[in-house]
């Protein structure tokens, strides 16, 4: 039997509980999706339990999913909000990464390409940086005017770098949101907030979560809803 479940910090999990599983088990194929296989003798609220101890694991492995299939080379011009990133071949037998408050820097030994494999990887790494640290200041910020506004409340927001999902909320109305966050415009951050501020009063997906996320919206949650499809937290 299959079935999908939404995890508070995973996002979607595919359960599938058998009678020729003889433990539980996780496992993640590209590009992150999770499955959790359990014996059909085992309760659920036990494999999840599991999955909640595993879920520094599924985020690492999904990462390194992320970076064995990577799409396009990421070269000049390349801006973040604040950042901007500059190549810098040189005298140098290692490559380095430097953000700074407005360049993304990275030094690689002249007689590599930027499209190499190694450089692509400190590229990435200092863009993600760059995303952080913009995420910090922004995002926080951006969750207390949006609360304040819908008069809802939450204990705290943390800023990962997962590329699962966008943002989540915890069962003791924790709010988690990716640096990932920076790459969309203003009006699908507040989007992903908003939704995330919902489950403050929702902990599911259910009409009523629904019917709150479109008045919040202005109506247009099922617009912003179709619009973020067309987003992805991977490169």
């Amino acid at each position: 039997m299959k079935s999908v479940i939404t995890h508070h910090r995973l996002g979607e999990v595919t359960v599938s509980q058998t009678w020729r599983a003889t433990r539980i088990s996780i496992s993640v194929r590209p590009p992150g999706t999770v499955r959790l296989s359990l014996p059909y003798q085992v309760p659920l609220s036990e494999a999840i339990r599991f999955l909640d101890e595993r879920a520094d694991w599924v985020e690492q492995t999904r990462r390194r999913l992320a970076e064995k299939y990577l799409s396009e080379p990421v070269g000049m011009p390349f801006k973040t909000r604040w950042h901007e990133l500059r190549l810098l071949p040189g005298e140098t037998d290692k490559i380095l990464v430097r953000v700074t408050d407005d360049r993304v820097n990275v030094v690689y030994p002249a007689q590599m390409r930027w499209e190499d494999e190694s450089v692509q990887k400190a590229i990435r790494t200092g863009i993600e940086e760059a995303w952080r640290v913009e995420a910090k200041t922004i995002l926080p910020a951006r969750t207390c005017r949006l609360a304040e506004q819908y008069g809802l409340s939450y204990r705290s927001v943390t800023i990962r770098n997962t590329v699962s999902k966008w943002g989540s909320c915890s069962a003791r109305n924790d709010l988690s949101l990716s640096i990932h966050l920076m790459r969309l415009p203003d009006h699908l951050i507040d989007y992903i907030i908003t939704h995330e501020l919902c489950h403050t009063v929702y902990h599911n997906h259910g009409p009523r979560f629904h019917a709150l996320l479109d008045r919040l919206t202005g109506g247009r949650h099922a617009e912003l809803r179709k619009e973020m499809r067309l987003q992805q937290t991977r490169w």
